[in-house]
């Protein structure tokens, strides 16, 4: 029964750590604090937290929307040919 408990305890934490760690290193790069990956072994904490997580605007979402935002030159003078023209 004990070798029972034991494996079942590895078999736990091992679960854990495979859950925790790939979750802790996205919520990093995105800038959220890792210890919040904990949360993702509670059961409806994570589906609410995998939600709100999707949905709220990412770091890159800005960067990517000014970097598209912005001609370059060649676009511009694309753009004064085009009017001319008219």
């Amino acid at each position: 029964m004990d070798s029972f408990l034991l494996l079942y305890f590895f078999f736990c934490c091992a679960y854990g750590a495979a859950i925790i760690v790939p979750v802790a290193r996205i919520l990093k790069r995105v800038g959220i604090t890792p210890w919040v990956s904990v949360l993702a072994l509670v059961p409806i904490i994570n589906l609410l937290g995998l939600w709100l997580f999707a949905f709220n605007p990412w770091p890159s979402d800005s960067a990517q929307a000014e970097s598209a935002a912005e001609w370059s030159e060649a676009d511009k003078e694309k753009f004064r040919e085009l009017m001319r023209q008219q």
